[in-house]
Order: C-alpha cells, then structure tokens, then sequence
C-alpha cells in the first residue's frame, strides 16, 4: 500500500510540475502510476487533498533543508550560494502554471505557501544576513527590511511567469541570484566568493 501512495506521488509530482494542476486528471496521474483508478482514491480522497499532501511534503523538507544547510556551511556566503542552488534546481523542473494552478484552484493550499514564505523562508534570510554580518562578509548598511522583500520580488516574478518571454527562467533565476549575493557581500565577502567559486 505505501508503495502505492509513492508511485501516485511521484507520477503526480512529475505531471503537476510539467503540464500544471488543472491539465491533470486522476485519471492520468493512476495511469502514469501504473495503477487502479480506484486505487487513487483508495489513498486520496481528491485531487485537493493530493497537492495538500504535496506541498506539506514540500514545505517540511524545505524547513529541514534550511536548518541542516545553516549548520553544514562553513560561512553565511557558502549557506545562501547552497539555498540558491536549490531554489534553482526547483525553478528548472517546475514550470509556473503549477504555480498559477494552485494560487486558483486551491487558495487555502497557496496560503500555506505565503505563510511559509513569509515565516521560516524570511526567518532563514534574515539569520543568514546577521550570520554574514557577524563574520564580516556583508556590506554592514545593509537594509535587512528591504532585502528580505528584494529577495521575495524575482521569486514571485518566476512564480507568476512574469519573466519576459525570451529569457529562459531558470538562467533567469540564476543571474537574479548571482546580482542578489554580490549585492549582500563586501570585499572579504567577494573573495570569499571567488575563492569558493559559489556561483
């Protein structure tokens, strides 16, 4: 049975994260599986309840991944080059109607992303931008306000596929990232940068 729920997550992962929510049936997602209609409802009521199931998922191994990266890195450069690494890894293989998909259909499930964002995602840059303070590799009139909602912007820009068409979003989050971390670190910070080749 466990097996099952894996095979029905993994396939509706991949199906989600490529065509969206709204193009997905039940159906497709039993069928990618290799499995029953039935035995798609047998562990999820709805389709609901499956992204619920997901983006919980999600958010819990993010919130675990911010911790476990602040105590693997050796400075504050190294732990938000590692953050933007996956941040990058997640924009390459989720296209954004999945994005546009959850905010309309599900509003309650998009409001637990919001809230993430706005708790252990901004808790995580604002220890990271102290952290780099501490060490003397950021810029020490840094605006901690502002940069947390500088961070924020290209991030919703990915999410509401407002990029213009001709940039490839993943290269696009990748150069906004690079901009953002020259932007924190003063000159220790920037060798530092090149010493580690972070980027």
């Amino acid at each position: 049975m466990k097996e099952e729920w894996h095979q029905l997550l993994d396939s509706s992962i991949s199906l989600f994260a490529r065509k969206g929510i709204r193009a997905t049936s039940t159906d497709e997602i039993a069928r990618d599986s290799g499995l029953h209609k039935r035995c798609f409802y047998e562990h999820f009521n709805s389709k609901e309840c499956l992204v619920a199931r997901i983006i919980h998922t999600w958010l819990e191994k993010t919130e675990r991944y911010l911790s476990f990266n602040r105590h693997i890195s050796s400075s504050a450069v190294i732990e938000m080059s590692n953050f933007f690494r996956v941040s990058e890894r997640v924009v390459q293989t989720i296209q954004p109607v999945f994005f546009r998909d959850l905010q309309e259909l599900y509003p309650a499930i998009w409001a637990s992303v919001i809230q993430f964002r706005e708790g252990p995602l901004a808790a995580f840059l604002r220890q990271n931008i102290q952290r780099g303070l501490k060490e003397d590799v950021y810029r020490r009139n840094l605006d901690l306000a502002l940069l947390e909602k500088l961070y924020f912007t290209p991030l919703q820009l990915v999410m509401e596929d407002r990029i213009p068409p001709d940039c490839p979003i993943p290269s696009a989050c990748r150069e906004l990232n690079i901009i953002y971390l020259h932007g924190l670190v003063n000159l220790k910070g920037m060798k530092l940068i090149y010493d580690k080749q972070v980027n």
